[in-house]
């Protein structure tokens, strides 16, 4: 279950994006009622007249948010900072979807974002803080929310079978075949030093959007 929450870590950075790229874009531009009469089929539509790329990179980022929610949303619903506001119910991000949920606020729609990236943000550093508390550590690293990108992320899941496999010893018995175990105690040494070590704090902030 654990592993299953540091895996959506990897979400992180793109939610991060996606809440600064619509803000920094949008800024003072958009009010409440065009927000709430838009899906986010139609603003990625409107964003492809203006800019493939661009409508192609957000509807990239839009996804991983989506993906981001359908897998750790009843986790952030049960144990969220914002648990209370109806607008984290929604069961799942679709074109369908308000555009008010990509735009992050503490009350409505846009606290589910925010919500999702506090949760986020918690898993991350519960496993820096659990490293660094086994160890001696004197650094203390630590990086904006806003400056986040994927090399301050715990990312592993392409290197797991090779790490097992550099800690696997093999026997063979006449008549019974082989038999493989693992050095797990080399595997966790490994994997902390491989990809948790270096990883910095994320210090959380409330990337908040402005309306017109």
């Amino acid at each position: 279950r654990e592993e299953n929450k540091l895996f959506v870590t990897r979400y992180l950075p793109d939610i991060v994006q996606l809440q600064r790229r619509v803000r920094d874009k949008f800024l003072h531009r958009l009010d409440r009622r065009e927000v709430s009469e838009t899906n986010i089929k139609s603003f990625l539509n409107k964003i492809k007249k203006e800019s493939k790329k661009d409508s192609e990179e957000l509807s990239r980022l839009v996804d991983s948010f989506s993906k981001a929610w359908s897998i750790i949303g009843e986790d952030v619903r049960k144990n969220g900072r914002l648990t209370t506001d109806t607008a984290l119910e929604l069961q799942e991000i679709t074109p369908a979807t308000p555009l008010a949920y990509l735009l992050s606020s503490t009350t409505g729609e846009g606290a589910l974002i925010t919500s999702l990236t506090d949760y986020l943000v918690v898993i991350h550093n519960s496993f820096v803080q659990a490293y660094r508390g086994r160890v001696s550590w004197s650094r203390s690293d630590k990086i904006p929310l806003r400056e986040l990108d994927t090399s301050h992320m715990i990312e592993y899941e392409e290197h797991m079978q090779s790490l097992l496999l550099s800690h696997a010893h093999y026997s063979l018995a006449f008549g019974q075949g082989s038999h493989v175990t693992y050095d797990f105690e080399g595997v966790e040494q490994q994997f902390i030093e491989q990809f948790i070590q270096n990883k910095p704090l994320i210090l959380a902030e409330h990337l908040k959007f402005e309306y017109a």
